[in-house]
């Protein structure tokens, strides 16, 4: 890989010059069959996670307009090998009375391990379970749980809403901890509308999971207060723990967990400027600070920046303004940005972000990029990214590989989880409310080229 050169220093910033293509490699490309025979398409490719030494990837259909393949339902995909190809794990092929898929996209996918049972007691050997959520167009929240010795996914329902064609319900993220009062390994469920559920480990029901029948918290009592829409839409976008204590995100606040028997939680953080925004705080991450560990969350919105929130007394310092590092990048600043999709991943001792970034229509696409019209708006067409490393500093990058199409969004990152192989794993695309099909992508990279480090 070429020496990373600096283009400008900000602050704690700097932006990088964007990676050769031929410094990443094409991994999936949507729209062939797999060693079986099976279709695997998707517009965008929304999660990537390790487990049981492969890397499993979470396909949605979210906009798409279908080929000769014919209407399809979400996909878990997954690769054994770096050098492999990946294949369908699990296709999601229950129908609804109008021939429609139930299942439209992977929203949430997960690895929790359990070392304790229901009563804090051991397991004979740790247990690790992938569970996965889908946006089921039938009102109902379900967890499908993968049994590793057969590849079959196990289903339950957490949760049934009435069919809204406005509204779907759905999981966001999956978070895990030990409750320090009880002992009990936990598995949580950010699920819209009705809030965080919490599960144990129970070998005799179905998912091997057994889930609280009611939230934890609820989400009819959580201010929607910075967050554009009805109560119905605030979501749960991501858990951390920090400092032995489980964090979660809920719109533009951050609530703790207070362990014990009748858990509660509460809230430590609210975001004084939220701007206009769908979501809210995405990504939440614990990364060291002084005296302790401290946490990161991405603000989503035409008021995005990445704040670090002392969770000891909900303090909080911009690390960066999204807004103007782009902006300045870039030589167009955006009106409405994402960072940190679903997490942030830690690699190699710095932490990885997604970016996407919508552009304003009256602002012409500057030098070296290009926009792509959704309808309602413009967005940057690069999969670009940011690197922050140890210190706080901050850099970006872009996943410069050719699929034939843009990449839009980086909204997935992973390591690789096999053995040797020091590198990273990017997916992405987002739909955008705007007709798609084959769009979803995932690139890989060697470390050095993902973390913009001269070899």
């Amino acid at each position: 890989m070429r020496r990373l050169a600096w283009l400008v220093l900000l602050g704690a910033c700097a932006f990088g010059e964007p990676a050769a293509a031929d410094d990443f490699q094409l991994s999936y490309i949507a729209g062939g069959r797999d060693a079986a025979g099976r279709f695997m398409g998707g517009t965008e490719m929304r999660l990537l996670v390790a487990h049981g030494g492969r890397l499993f990837a979470g396909n949605g259909y979210w906009e798409d307009r279908p080929g000769p393949e014919g209407v399809q339902g979400a996909q878990i995909l997954a690769l054994d090998a770096p050098g492999g190809s990946w294949r369908v794990d699990h296709q999601f092929d229950e129908r609804m009375g109008n021939g429609r898929p139930r299942d439209l996209a992977v929203g949430a996918l997960f690895e929790v391990n359990f070392a304790t049972d229901a009563r804090g007691a051991a397991l004979p050997r740790p247990v690790s379970l992938l569970v996965a959520s889908t946006w089921d167009l039938t009102g109902a929240t379900r967890v499908f749980t993968r049994d590793d010795a057969t590849g079959a996914w196990l289903p339950m329902t957490l949760a049934q809403e009435r069919r809204d064609p406005n509204f779907l319900p759905q999981i966001r993220s999956f978070g895990q901890h030990r409750d320090r009062v009880t002992g009990v390994d936990l598995v949580f469920a950010g699920q819209d509308p009705r809030g965080i559920f919490s599960g144990t480990y129970d070998p005799a029901v179905a998912g091997r999971i057994r889930w609280g029948a009611a939230p934890e918290l609820d989400l009819s009592q959580v201010p929607a207060e910075g967050i554009s829409g009805r109560n119905g839409y605030l979501r749960v976008p991501s858990f951390a723990e920090a400092n032995g204590q489980l964090y979660a995100t809920v719109g533009q606040h951050v609530y703790e967990r207070i362990d014990g028997a009748a858990p509660q939680w509460r809230l430590v953080y609210t975001n004084p400027r939220p701007g206009h925004s769908e979501t809210g705080l995405r990504g939440l991450t614990a990364v060291p600070g002084p005296g302790g560990e401290v946490l990161l969350a991405a603000v989503e919105g035409n008021a995005s920046r990445i704040v670090r929130i002392d969770p000891r007394n909900g303090g909080e310092t911009t690390e960066l303004d999204a807004d103007d590092f782009l902006g300045s990048a870039w030589g167009m600043r955006p009106n409405y940005t994402i960072v940190a999709y679903n997490d942030m991943a830690k690699v190699g001792g710095s932490v990885l972000m997604g970016v996407m970034a919508f552009i304003p229509r009256t602002v012409p696409a500057a030098a070296g990029h290009a926009l792509v019209d959704v309808g309602y708006g413009q967005v940057e067409s690069g999969a670009w990214y940011l690197v922050r490393d140890p210190g706080g500093r901050y850099r970006l990058h872009q996943v410069a590989a050719n699929f034939g199409h843009p990449l839009v969004a980086v909204r997935t990152i992973a390591a690789s989880p096999f053995a040797g192989d020091a590198a990273v794993y990017f997916g992405g695309y987002d739909a955008n409310k705007a007709p798609a099909h084959n769009t979803a992508w995932v690139a890989r990279a060697s470390l050095a080229t993902a973390l913009g480090v001269a070899r």
